[in-house]
């Protein structure tokens, strides 16, 4: 069961003022992790660098938000600074322009945008190289209100110590996503039952203007798609898991993706 009672945050995701609430459970967990994040890069003595990778629609957004907000209202956290894989989309004019073959098939980079193919991978393991080097990053963020890509949009000073990075694909053994993951210091999975983000995707096409069988229909083309590949191809030397209350917990052991949509708490 979930925690009753939950705590609401004022947060910016997206780019997007919004008022989230949380369990009591996954704020306790934020503040764990946080602590033992500060605690390796404090023995590491410089940037260390986080990947958090996730299936659509299991908030991981949302998690990175509330980690940067909390960790700079303990004055005992290393301040984090959340950065989005997002910014690395192909531009909207290629996206309208090309094609891509996903899972064997040639279509239309807009027919799938979102899915491994449609990120610019050449262009995210620079800017991750130097994100790791510790220098200052401007690093690109996706705007959902003209739905394209705005670089160095986000400014990431030197002074900048514990660097999250979340997306969809961050940890995919696929190539060339394979050829980065191993950039982080620590990485996590965060996952969900795949009912409640079918359940979740359709609700947002949904809110943002589709009819609910244009929402279905975009769902089993693409944003279902997504959520199986990230989850059969996936893996973290750490797991997270959301239960169906929207709670996140722990889960011990190395996590490797190998098609398993059945999700446990260990």
């Amino acid at each position: 069961m979930g925690d009753p009672q939950r705590n609401v945050v004022d947060l910016v995701v997206d780019g997007v003022p919004c008022r989230v609430p949380f369990s009591g459970q996954t704020i306790r967990l934020c503040h764990d992790l946080l602590a033992k994040w500060t605690s390796r890069q404090r023995e590491l003595g410089r940037r260390m660098v986080i990947f958090l990778a996730a299936p659509p629609g299991a908030g991981k957004s949302t998690l990175a938000s509330l980690l940067a907000k909390l960790s700079c209202e303990d004055e005992s956290c290393e301040p984090l600074v959340a950065l989005p894989l997002d910014g690395f989309h192909y531009h909207a004019d290629v996206i309208a322009a090309r094609s891509v073959c996903v899972e064997g098939r040639q279509v239309p980079m807009r027919e799938v945008k979102g899915t491994l193919e449609t990120f610019d991978h050449a262009r995210f393991a620079e800017k991750c190289r130097k994100l790791c080097s510790g220098t200052a990053v401007l690093w690109p963020r996706y705007d959902r209100n003209i739905h394209d890509v705005v670089d160095d949009a986000i400014a990431v000073p030197a002074t900048a110590r514990l660097v999250l990075v979340e997306g969809n694909w961050l940890l995919s053994n696929e190539t060339p996503w394979d050829e980065t993951r191993s950039l982080a210091d620590l990485s996590y999975l965060l996952v969900a039952d795949p009912d409640l983000l079918h359940r979740r995707l359709v609700a947002r096409k949904s809110r943002g203007g589709l009819s609910p069988e244009a929402a279905e229909e975009w769902y089993r083309k693409c944003d279902g798609m997504n959520v199986h590949r990230v989850l059969a191809h996936s893996s973290a030397d750490n797991m997270l898991v959301e239960d169906m209350e929207g709670d996140v917990w722990p889960s011990g052991g190395k996590i490797v993706g190998s098609g398993a949509d059945a999700i446990s708490r260990g």
